[in-house]
């Protein structure tokens, strides 16, 4: 059995955070592989998760997800990373290329806020069938989350076509 799961990489560090954990805790119920896109550049070199550094987020994932992989069973993890990606939208480029019908379950890890945005944006860059994608929702959020998510989800189409041109 093979499972992919797709992390989108934030730029502020509880958020990100709580999206590993989430994920983290679904993969090891599995004693299979999974296999992890882990999705984020630099987008604010001087603030939040990235702040000062030159790692990106996709490689700060890899890093936490790696001290929390299980010692035991078969459970095998591979971690893709797509380390360019700055925004949600971008996120999802990665995954469009991608042959996800090779996984058994195919998994999109986000926050709760988040959901509603990201897969709207799914639905328009992945052209994969999107009914075999299941969410893990981290429930940590800021308290501004709820505004800035009906904000940007008023720009998902802009978004989502500035990045496939």
């Amino acid at each position: 059995m093979r499972i992919l799961i797709i992390l989108l990489g934030c730029h502020i560090a509880r958020l990100l955070n709580g999206r590993i954990d989430a994920a983290v805790e679904l993969a090891s119920s599995y004693h299979h592989q999974v296999d992890w896109l882990l999705s984020g550049g630099i987008k604010q070199a001087n603030s939040g998760a990235n702040s000062g550094a030159s790692i990106t987020e996709a490689e700060q994932m890899a890093a936490q997800i790696s001290k929390k992989e299980p010692a035991y069973g078969t459970s095998e993890w591979n971690y893709i990373l797509d380390t360019k990606a700055t925004n949600t939208a971008e996120n999802f480029l990665r995954l469009r290329d991608m042959d996800i019908t090779v996984y058994d379950e195919v998994y999109i890890a986000t926050s709760e806020f988040h959901y509603e945005r990201a897969a709207k944006i799914a639905s328009l860059i992945i052209d994969n069938d999107l009914t075999k994608i299941n969410w893990i929702l981290a429930e940590q959020k800021e308290s501004d989350s709820q505004y800035w998510e009906r904000i940007h989800i008023r720009n998902v189409e802009a978004d989502v076509r500035r990045v496939l041109q």
